[in-house]
C-alpha cells in the first residue's frame, strides 16, 4: 500500500495591489485627458461670439459705431487701425475698442487678478461681411471669461460687459435699420 501523502491544492493568489492601483491610474488619466478634449473643444467653439444682422453691412455698422454711441451708457468707442491684411476676397474688416472706465477699474481692483486682467480692456470688436453681404459683428466671449477668472472679474464681466456690449451692438443694429427705413421712405 502506498504512503498517502497529503497533496496541497493549489494556491489561489489573490489579485495584488499593483493591479488596482494601474488600473485606478490608467483611469484617471483617461478621465483627465477626455477632460482636457472636451475642454479644449468647449472653448474653442465659445470663445468668441458672433452675430449676424441681414441686411445690415459692416460699413452701416462702421459709421453706427462712429457716429451714434450713446454718451450716456458710459462706453467710448474708437476705430483701432489693425495691421491684420483685409480678407483676400475683398471684404471689409473694421475694429473698434468698446471701453468702459468703471468696468475697467473693476477689473483692474481684482485682487487676484488685476494684475493681468487688464489685457482685456478694452474690449476688441470686430465687424466684417459674410459672403452674402450681412455684418458679422464679434467679440470676445466676456461672460465665459468671468467664468474662467471668477471672483470679481466674474461679477464684472458676466454682469456688466457682457451684457451691456450685447445691449449696445443690438442698439446699433436697431438704429442703422430705422435710418434704412427712413430713407426708403424718404425715396421717391
Amino acid at each position: 500500500m502506498e504512503p498517502l501523502t497529503e497533496q496541497k491544492p493549489a494556491q489561489i493568489r489573490p489579485r495584488g495591489k499593483n493591479h488596482v492601483l494601474a488600473a485606478f491610474l490608467l483611469g484617471v488619466i483617461a478621465g483627465a485627458a477626455a477632460m482636457f478634449c472636451t475642454g479644449f473643444l468647449y472653448l474653442r467653439h465659445n470663445l468668441i461670439v458672433s452675430y449676424e444682422f441681414p441686411g445690415i453691412t459692416a460699413d452701416d455698422f462702421d459709421d453706427a459705431f462712429e457716429n451714434a454711441m450713446p454718451a450716456e451708457s458710459g462706453w467710448k468707442s474708437s476705430r483701432e487701425a489693425c495691421s491684420l491684411p483685409l480678407p483676400s476676397d475683398g471684404r471689409a474688416l473694421y475694429n473698434w475698442k468698446l471701453c468702459n472706465r468703471d468696468y475697467a477699474r473693476g477689473l483692474m481692483d481684482d485682487p487676484d487678478h488685476g494684475i493681468v486682467l487688464p489685457a482685456l480692456i478694452p474690449c476688441t470688436v470686430s465687424i466684417t461681411n459674410d459672403p452674402d453681404g450681412n455684418a458679422v459683428v464679434s467679440r470676445l466671449n466676456t461672460s465665459l471669461l468671468g467664468v474662467i477668472y471668477g471672483g470679481d472679474a466674474r461679477r464684472v464681466l458676466r454682469s456688466g460687459i457682457a451684457p451691456e456690449q450685447e445691449a449696445l451692438i443690438s442698439l446699433l443694429a436697431d438704429g442703422i435699420r430705422k435710418e434704412k427705413a427712413q430713407r426708403k421712405e424718404n425715396e421717391p
